[in-house]
């Protein structure tokens, strides 16, 4: 059947159905028009439907590096804030050890220890 008889069929028989006229052969055949229509669309649309999944595809593994990458970041930025607490740490231990030098200098000498505190 050709799209355009097949299209009066359908409106036919969508319009016996309204009315509750539809017998079950025609039933039958609306049934296997909308199954007709249904492959059609599948077909039509399976071309558009592979290539939204090829993308969908894509950015799910882009997403996945894009997380191990934010990850990988985060363990660098960690890594970094424990060198800075670190040094600081340090800094105050030398700061500390330059002090009672200084004062020890200052003990023996009643001297200032230049460049101290």
């Amino acid at each position: 059947m050709n799209t355009a008889n097949r299209q009066n069929r359908l409106d036919t028989l969508k319009i016996r159905e309204a009315e509750g006229t539809l017998t079950q052969k025609e039933r039958t055949e609306l049934d296997a028009i909308f199954a007709e229509l249904d492959a059609e669309e599948a077909v039509a649309l399976k071309p558009t439907v592979e290539k939204h999944q090829a993308l969908i595809d894509s950015l799910l593994e882009e997403e996945t590096e894009l997380e191990t990458t934010v990850a990988q970041l985060q363990v660098i930025v960690t890594a970094q804030k424990q060198l800075v607490e670190d040094a600081r740490a340090y800094l105050m231990q030398l700061r500390a050890t330059r002090a009672m030098l200084a004062d020890k200098y200052h003990a023996l000498t009643g001297e200032e220890l230049a460049g101290a505190r």
